[in-house]
């Protein structure tokens, strides 16, 4: 049971007011007594000399309790505000970069609180720096393998060992359109992370007609792979809030992922109905499998479940799945994906609009 820190403050000053005023008046009630009982036969006269040495009594007894009581309090409180003194120098390790830091506390007042909630801050922002450095440690090693090659093949034109002809140059394009596709992945996913939510995210836009739109771009990509694509809705229209350009964004997204990594003469199916008063999109390529342990990563930037294919053989940037969860997490939606029997299926549920 939790004990507000409040009141295990008033708690510890009202023992010490309680032991103040017991401590005075046991003693001045056993001195009172011993006193009494030697004077038994103790007249008006004497009653000055009673009174004055009760209140001597009272004193000396005052001095020597009262400072014993708050030194108890002191020590008391002390214990208890020490974490505060310890999350402190915590928070300027942080203010340093050493997010590896952990606040341990076992009280089960806002202290315990306040140390839990700043374990979980020190955790993400651990987790956010390790994102960082890794997506500078990613985007070098994106560029560095096109630039490479751009620099191979234009040293060898320039000192005459191979011929500038169409074909090599046409390579080079290639390499270069692969930065640009780089380039300008990691800018929509800049864009994304920093568009504030409460800004032009609550257009009320029709899944369905959106999709559609996206899907007359991609029918001849699809056709040129001998892709059979088929699509799958209700009649009425299935509304979200959310903005329009993200939602296409989205759909051009796991189109090209379906291009890019479903064998020829497979099957895309993609989903749009409503289910429990979300909008349930599901889109589902047959003849690739997704591992299991590579399930939960497949939206992480530059993951790549093939490594080698991905680069060599037309594969994306790795930040696609990224911007696609980017996006449904920030329309207050859910994504995941599931993987067997040689299908993989990718699950959205975004709110419905009402």
């Amino acid at each position: 049971m939790k004990m507000k820190l409040l009141y295990k403050l008033l708690a510890i000053n009202a023992f010490v007011i309680i032991a103040t005023v017991a401590g005075i008046s046991l003693g001045f009630r056993h001195y009172s007594i011993s006193l009494i009982e030697q004077n038994r036969m103790m007249a008006y006269n004497n009653f000055l000399t009673f009174k004055e040495t009760t209140q001597r009594y009272l004193l000396y007894t005052s001095l020597t309790i009262i400072p014993l009581s708050i030194l108890f309090g002191w020590i008391v409180t002390r214990a208890i505000v020490r974490p505060l003194t310890k999350m402190r120098g915590l928070l300027e390790q942080i203010g340093k970069g050493n997010y590896m830091v952990r606040f341990h506390v076992r009280s089960k007042d806002e202290i315990g609180d306040l140390a839990q909630s700043f374990n979980e801050m020190s955790r993400e922002l651990e987790r956010i720096e390790r994102l960082r450095r890794n997506l500078v440690a990613d985007v070098a090693h994106e560029l560095r393998t096109p630039l490479s090659t751009i620099l191979g093949y234009i040293e060898a034109m320039k000192d005459g060992i191979l011929p500038a002809t169409p074909q090599l140059l046409s390579k080079s394009y290639s390499e270069v359109q692969r930065i640009v596709r780089l380039v300008e992945d990691l800018h929509q996913l800049t864009l994304i992370e920093g568009e504030n939510r409460n800004e032009n995210w609550h257009e009320t836009i029709d899944v369905k007609k959106c999709a559609a739109e996206v899907v007359e771009n991609f029918l001849l990509r699809w056709k040129e792979k001998a892709i059979h694509f088929q699509m799958k809705t209700s009649e009425n229209q299935i509304l979200v809030k959310m903005k329009k350009s993200r939602l296409i964004q989205l759909f051009i997204n796991l189109f090209d992922n379906t291009v890019r990594y479903t064998p020829s003469g497979e099957s895309v199916l993609l989903e749009i109905k409503v289910y429990q008063q979300q909008v349930y999109i599901k889109l589902t390529n047959t003849g690739v499998e997704i591992p299991d342990q590579s399930l939960p990563l497949v939206f992480e930037r530059f993951y790549r479940v093939d490594q080698s294919r991905s680069r060599e053989q037309g594969g994306g940037s790795g930040i696609g799945l990224a911007i696609v969860s980017d996006i449904v997490k920030r329309s207050n939606g859910e994504i995941w994906a599931t993987s067997t029997n040689s299908k993989t299926t990718f699950h959205i549920l975004l709110p419905l609009s009402n």
